[in-house]
């Protein structure tokens, strides 16, 4: 399993921010609090948990779609090589195709690129990859690794597949990099060419789980293994918690393969093959007889148990998959169904090393100031505002000049700390 750790994540001119964003979950080196809350990889140390504040609507949830968008792109670009028309009715994807949208509100932006960037950290390599795109066509495309000194894998200069440019471990690449269309992104092709660097990078960026607490419903990375007899009792010890009569977990795994043979002559007739999964999942509950259980009760998990315990159970494979091996996980609105009590047990997991011994991370969006306390970094918290015109920006905490003995991480936030809480609503409403 491949153990990523995100360091940076950047947009510009893609849904609220119009303007170029940048979150990292590097340390301010400038900061010497907590280092308990932090792991070193070389010479950088990162932090294990980052909170994202903001009022409705300021941008938070389009900030985890930063990420899902440049998901998505890697996963389609491959499906350029064949006549994929047919495929794409298929309800697995829906939208797959769909052209990036660029800031609405200010007419100068349509025809700008919108630009994203991401920083990754495996095996103490830095991978920078940075791509523009405009409508679907893709402009511009870079990637750089870091060691001691940074080199160049790739770069494209152009949406032609002659201006791309291949070396180091993408030199192998050069014999097929004419098949590169407009609107795919090379290192999605590469992959697809079984180029080792290109599908380790992009299996470490497509390994980032993006959860929305409002419909946690994420594509899970190893079903089989997320629901294996261990995991399942692991579960089980922790929804007990919420639902006291529960005894065993049943979950039916159903994947479907939706095939694609690839049209290209040196591709050697192989298939890209997609899985759609679904579950069915039953509850054993005890039956009680003047306080003595006698018998069990199967119900259907999804539709008899609470809202609160689907959810948690829906997150618990997630949860897992990172803690167990490292990686990522961004949960948007950790707060949404869940108590106070039980938000905090989850990001106490990742700050414990025992607990996350491979230095998973954890990033969540909140509106919860209570989240945050005394044992907090001030470069763990960030704070997105979206201004009169509708830009959204995001800034971090410790870029306030404040002495650390006189911050309080809930009173500043309770007290509009870089603009994080909302207008009243319903001032004008009479």
């Amino acid at each position: 399993m491949i153990n990523v750790t995100l360091k940076s994540l950047t947009a510009s001119n893609f849904a609220p921010f119009a303007d170029t964003v940048e979150f990292s979950t590097k340390i301010d080196n400038g900061k010497k609090e907590f280092p308990e809350n932090t792991f070193s990889i070389g010479d950088e140390s990162f932090n294990r948990v980052s909170y994202i504040y903001g009022a409705n609507g300021a941008g938070k949830t389009f900030f985890c779609k930063v990420l899902l968008e440049i998901q998505r792109l890697l996963i389609w670009s491959p499906f350029s090589l064949g006549n994929n028309s047919a495929l794409l009715t298929h309800p697995l994807f829906k939208d797959l195709d769909k052209q990036v949208k660029p800031f609405l509100f200010d007419e100068s932006y349509s025809s700008k690129p919108t630009i994203f960037s991401i920083a990754i950290v495996l095996d103490e390599n830095t991978y920078h990859y940075e791509f523009s795109v405009k409508g679907k066509k893709i402009l511009h495309e870079r990637l750089t690794k870091k060691y001691r000194r940074t080199e160049i894998l790739l770069e494209r200069k152009s949406p032609s597949s002659r201006d791309i440019i291949v070396r180091s471990d993408f030199k192998g690449f050069d014999l097929y990099k004419h098949s590169v269309k407009e609107e795919a992104l090379c290192l999605a092709i590469a992959h697809t060419f079984a180029n080792p660097l290109a599908t380790r990078i992009l299996e470490a960026i497509q390994k980032i789980s993006v959860v929305n607490m409002t419909a946690p419903n994420a594509p899970l990375l190893d079903p089989k293994k997320s629901f294996s007899e261990k995991r399942l009792e692991r579960y089980v010890n922790v929804l007990r918690k919420a639902s006291p009569p529960l005894r065993k977990l049943h979950v039916d795994v159903n994947e479907e393969d939706v095939k694609q043979n690839i049209e290209f002559d040196d591709f050697e007739n192989r298939e890209i093959i997609a899985k759609k999964t679904s579950l069915t999942v039953t509850a054993q509950h005890s039956c009680y007889s003047d306080g003595v259980s006698e018998d069990a009760e199967v119900i259907n998990f999804f539709s008899d148990e609470s809202m609160g315990t689907v959810k948690l159970f829906t997150i618990l494979p997630h949860l897992y998959d990172a803690l167990e091996c490292g990686g990522v996980l961004i949960l948007d609105e950790i707060d949404n169904g869940f108590h106070l009590s039980l938000a905090k047990d989850i990001i106490r997991l990742f700050l414990d090393p025992e607990s996350n011994p491979h230095n998973a991370q954890l990033i969540c969006t909140t509106h919860q100031p209570l989240l945050v306390g005394d044992s907090t970094r001030r470069d763990q918290v960030w704070v997105i505002n979206k201004d009169e015109i509708g830009k959204s920006r995001i800034h971090r905490f410790s870029d306030i000049s404040t002495s650390r003995s006189k911050i309080n991480f809930t009173n500043r936030l309770l007290e509009n700390a870089f603009g994080c809480n909302p207008e009243p609503f319903f001032e004008n409403s009479r």
